[in-house]
């Protein structure tokens, strides 16, 4: 893929190339990290699960939540998971 020369718009939006969107994967729906580095703009895609874990982490946080209130809360969710997908013997016939 070659590099090609973009221009802002007046209102500062840009178009990724096709060619790009396609290699990349990147939808409507698609989130972007945006930062600077240097003097280079990034825009990094940023996959729903990440997004999702941001806003564990600021509920988290606000809640005053300690690192071992957090585990057992994960420990719990996968124990219920485990029983609705397989029973409860965990799995095992």
């Amino acid at each position: 893929m070659e590099d090609r020369l973009i221009s802002p718009t007046e209102r500062g939006q840009i178009t990724i190339p096709k060619e790009v969107r396609e290699k990349l994967q990147i939808t409507p729906k698609t989130k972007f990290r945006v930062y600077v580095d240097n003097n280079r703009v990034v825009l990094e895609p940023v996959s729903s699960l990440d997004l999702l874990l941001k806003e564990f982490e600021v509920e988290a946080r606000e809640k005053g939540y300690t690192r071992d209130k957090i585990e057992r809360e994960i420990e719990a969710v996968r124990e219920k998971l485990m029983r609705d997908l397989y029973g409860n013997d965990n799995g095992t016939t």
